[in-house]
């Protein structure tokens, strides 16, 4: 019977990150994949190009992060974006910056490259891999296990491969949420944390787009507004307010603005964008002013001078069904409304994308119940959680996986201390 000191369940950058450090202090590590393919769901990040990190100091990453960043002061501060970036690049894989999105990108664009040089890198410090090992269960044991062979506090760990058993002196969860299940991460890390007596904020899809009620925007896929003010209402009171890029897809609202505010959307919800990017009384005046300067210009000479897409204007003028060569001397109080409502154009929220399109999950295990310091328990000794199974979720653009990075960094830098039993 092996004793591993180390076995982590998950192949995601958390897991991996977690392996590799763990494994360079002298720790026997083990790393269990449910799939054939390691790393499935960090493949798929960036279409295909894996945006790794973004720009930024560490106080501006903790804001990307909804009400839970401050979670993740230690294991930035442990583990920095610039930290990453000079990882990759001593592994002969540089990150480059865009800098009109402030994210970075392998050189190669290629996230097939950051695998190969993550795996790599694992086996070369000595971290055992088995994959195509679904986990069934993972217990404690307390007092002599079956065997009389080991003492408590040991982790006994059962798979699918004929009830193969693992004993491990740490165990590392890493199996990421419950979003884009075809990869893999279909919730299994909530099941090994409950079992260990860890409860559970309520996973939901979160970095979705999110679906409205009459959408008549397919015809101008594709069009997209840069820097624009969302409010988010409920019952006519305003929740929150972000600001970002939006896009307008066939059937759905995207792009950086709306995915990063979708862990706070709900059913019924009202968003109200602000294309005009002039709050509701200061358009007011404008069109006023406008109009008692050129009642005999046409509604569209007034619009296309907001330096908005025409193809969006078009659109919006044909839903309300106003012509836009009518003068604006002669439009009426009804359709000088669908004018205004630029600055607060609303939009009913029937549902936000589902698991199989959200980039990520809202939820988790409970953060009151991890010692942010180590990653660790405070249930459990020596069991860890690490990235994306855990109740954190950043926006898009390379945050959730320097999480990842981050907090299996953490949680190596804890494991490698311990002395063996």
């Amino acid at each position: 019977m092996k004793l591993w000191d180390l076995i982590i369940i998950g192949t995601g950058p958390s897991g991996l990150f977690c392996g590799y450090n763990t494994a360079l202090s002298g720790k026997s590590t083990l790393i269990l994949e449910k799939n054939l393919q390691f790393g499935k769901k960090l493949l798929i990040a960036g279409q295909g190009k894996c945006n790794l990190t973004h720009n930024g100091d560490i106080k501006s990453f903790l804001t990307k992060f909804g009400d839970n960043g401050k979670f993740l002061k230690q294991s930035l501060n442990n583990f920095n974006p610039q930290n990453l970036k000079d990882w990759f690049e001593s592994l002969g894989l540089p990150l480059v910056l865009l800098e009109e999105t402030g994210k970075y990108f392998p050189s190669t664009m290629s996230s097939q490259d950051v695998l190969k040089v993550m795996i790599d890198s694992c086996k070369k410090a000595g971290v055992i891999f088995k994959n195509n090992t679904c986990v069934l269960s993972t217990t404690k044991i307390n007092g002599k296990n079956e065997d009389e062979t080991l003492n408590s506090g040991y982790f006994k760990v059962i798979t699918t491969n004929d009830n193969e058993v693992f004993y491990a002196q740490n165990i590392v969860v890493a199996t990421g949420g419950m979003t884009y299940p075809q990869t893999g991460t279909t919730g299994d890390g909530y099941k090994f944390a409950k079992k260990l007596g860890h409860s559970i904020v309520t996973p939901s899809p979160c970095l979705t787009p999110i679906f409205v009620d009459n959408y008549s925007f397919a015809e101008i896929s594709g069009i997209s507004v840069a820097k624009v003010k969302i409010g988010l209402f409920r019952e006519n009171i305003l929740i929150k307010e972000n600001r970002g890029d939006i896009l307008f897809t066939h059937h759905n609202l995207s792009g950086p603005g709306i995915i990063d505010f979708s862990r706070y959307v709900k059913k019924n919800d009202v968003l109200k964008i602000n294309f005009v990017n002039l709050e509701p009384n200061e358009f007011f005046l404008l069109f006023q002013n406008y109009s008692n300067l050129n009642g005999a210009h046409s509604v569209k000479t007034f619009l296309y001078s907001l330096l908005l897409p025409k193809r969006l204007i078009q659109k919006i003028l044909f839903i309300h069904k106003l012509d836009e060569n009518r003068k604006i001397a002669e439009i009426n109080k009804s359709e000088r409304k669908i004018i205004l409502s630029l600055s607060d154009y609303p939009f009913t929220v029937t549902r936000v994308g589902d698991i199989n399109i959200a980039m990520a999950t809202s939820g988790g295990v409970c953060l009151q119940e991890i010692n942010p310091k180590t990653m660790e328990s405070k249930l459990c000794k020596n069991l860890y959680f690490v990235g994306e199974v855990l109740d954190i979720d950043g926006d898009t653009g390379g945050y959730n996986i320097q999480a990842g990075f981050s907090t299996g960094y953490t949680a190596s830098l804890n494991i490698s201390k311990i002395k063996n039993s």
